[in-house]
């Protein structure tokens, strides 16, 4: 695992609607930072168990998908849906690479103030619409927006960022410092969706086809586009 301090925070808060094409034009931690809001007065969980009946796992990646606005098949790729049963009952599948795993485990062991389970809480009380895991965020309290802000950053970079530094750095553009972060296990480097999104891979790993420079990358942001990835409906998965 490594720690980098040269990750730097540009740019002022930006409410409303998280943009994956900012990610796209070299603004990936401004944005994804400032994609949630505020919050006050969320309720209180148990402690998080990725392997409690699948029901905080599945909560897990339905509020991943409202923050990240990547669908939960794209987390999760073994991922079905089950319409017969509550979402929360389904079965979040098994992949060979099974990154949602280390995640779950690294933020529960990375959340002295049991943010993450006030998440999963809202998650599941609003999961049949991502707008409505998004308002209740938004309505939360400063624990909760931050830890939101660090599960962005670790889904999107495969880096962890403290929550607690986030909300330390806080001040105008220009007066912010460099904030730390550690890459989470060498399969989390590999693993960021913004290579995914960009087309592209980090450096000293590729699963991409040899040549695949030649051609022109997919515009993911574009409705014409074949692919499904970054683009989710409010209405979950």
């Amino acid at each position: 695992m490594r720690t980098s301090p040269h990750h730097r925070q540009d740019g002022p808060p930006r409410v409303g609607e998280f943009s994956r094409r900012a990610m796209l034009t070299g603004t990936v931690a401004t944005t994804a930072v400032a994609t949630v809001l505020p919050i006050v007065g969320s309720a209180d969980a148990q402690a998080p168990d990725a392997n409690s009946k699948h029901q905080d796992m599945m909560a897990f990646l339905l509020l991943s998908a409202a923050l990240t606005g990547v669908h939960v098949v794209n987390l999760a790729p073994e991922f079905t849906r089950d319409n017969g049963k509550d979402i929360l009952d389904n079965d979040p599948g098994v992949d060979p690479i099974n990154i949602k795993n280390d995640y779950f485990a690294w933020i529960k062991a990375n959340d002295p103030v049991a943010s993450f389970g006030k998440l999963l809480q809202i998650a599941k009380d609003h999961r049949q619409s991502t707008t409505d895991i998004i308002a209740a965020v938004n309505a939360g309290d400063d624990s909760t927006k931050f830890m939101a802000r660090s599960i962005v950053l670790l889904w999107y970079l495969g880096s962890w960022y403290n929550p607690a530094d986030l909300k330390n750095n806080s001040a105008p553009p220009g007066g912010r410092a460099f904030i730390r972060s550690q890459v989470v296990s060498p399969k989390a480097y590999t693993q960021g969706l913004i290579w995914q999104i960009v087309g592209a891979h980090p450096m000293g790993y590729s699963n991409l086809q040899f040549g695949y420079w030649s051609r022109d990358p997919n515009d993911l942001n574009n409705p014409a586009n074949k692919s499904n990835f970054s683009l989710i409906t409010a209405t979950i998965p």
